[in-house]
């Protein structure tokens, strides 16, 4: 099951459908066979014949039961076959095991031959959150991220981290490897803060893996750092009272 980056590259992967249909982009239902049940809006749409291009511009947005896509401006490059998508860009992707996962960026770029991705950070940073089937959720965040389909990677750099509901991961750098289903991070001593059965603890590594499935992580080269007990910490010194 791929993760964060399957959202981008499969809704991707359909948007130039609606490069195909101008009634589409005027908001009208498209048909079932060429959209496949998707419906293609904007508030306008340019076909520009002498650089082989079509520009949507305001409100964009591409759904189907499977894949939301929204931002402020899309443009579809023919001869180079690439998306270039600007502007407040969310993607919404519901998996087979109806996992979700939900993307949020200032700009995306989709190479369709190599099946290639690129996602940059605006004011505010790349923001990734994917809810499991059993309601678990994962964030990240990043500056910029990297997805290639073919090799089922995605990398991140720049200010990644990741975050369960009792743990925090902190790096300069990452990579989500789908095979695995595991995230690799390193670069800039990556930390890990939070609470496993009963124990506090804040661990530095030069490289740290983090198992999306099973919530483990590993800890490898130069650990340092400490681990707390809960109930000890909490326990009430000799002498006082509890109230």
């Amino acid at each position: 099951m791929t993760l964060f980056f399957s959202i981008l590259l499969l809704a991707a992967s359909a948007l130039p459908s609606f490069s195909s249909a101008a009634d589409s982009v005027k908001g009208s239902r498209a048909e079932e066979d060429f959209l496949m049940g998707s419906v293609v809006k904007s508030d306008k749409w340019k076909m520009d014949r002498t650089n082989d291009r079509e520009i949507f511009e305001g409100n964009v947005s591409f759904r189907n039961p499977r894949y939301t896509l929204k931002a402020d401006y899309a443009q579809y490059s023919r001869p180079a076959q690439a998306w270039n998508i600007n502007g407040s860009v969310y993607i919404l992707r519901l998996l087979e095991d109806k996992s979700t996962v939900e993307m949020n960026c200032s700009k995306a770029v989709y190479l369709d031959t190599l099946e290639e991705a690129t996602l940059e950070r605006g004011t505010l940073p790349i923001r990734m959150k994917y809810t499991g089937p059993d309601g678990r959720v994962l964030r990240g965040r990043s500056d910029k991220t990297f997805a290639e389909n073919k090799k089922g990677l995605m990398s991140f750099d720049g200010n990644f981290s990741l975050s369960t509901d009792n743990l925090d991961m902190y790096a300069q750098k990452g990579l989500y490897n789908n095979a695995e289903g595991t995230f690799l991070m390193y670069e800039s001593t990556p930390m890990a803060v939070g609470n496993r059965q009963d124990y506090d603890f804040a661990i530095n590594s030069e490289r740290i893996k983090f198992f999306k499935d099973s919530r483990d992580i590993k800890f490898y080269n130069r650990v340092t750092g400490w681990v707390k007990d809960v109930a000890a910490s909490t326990r009430p010194a000799a002498g006082s009272v509890r109230q």
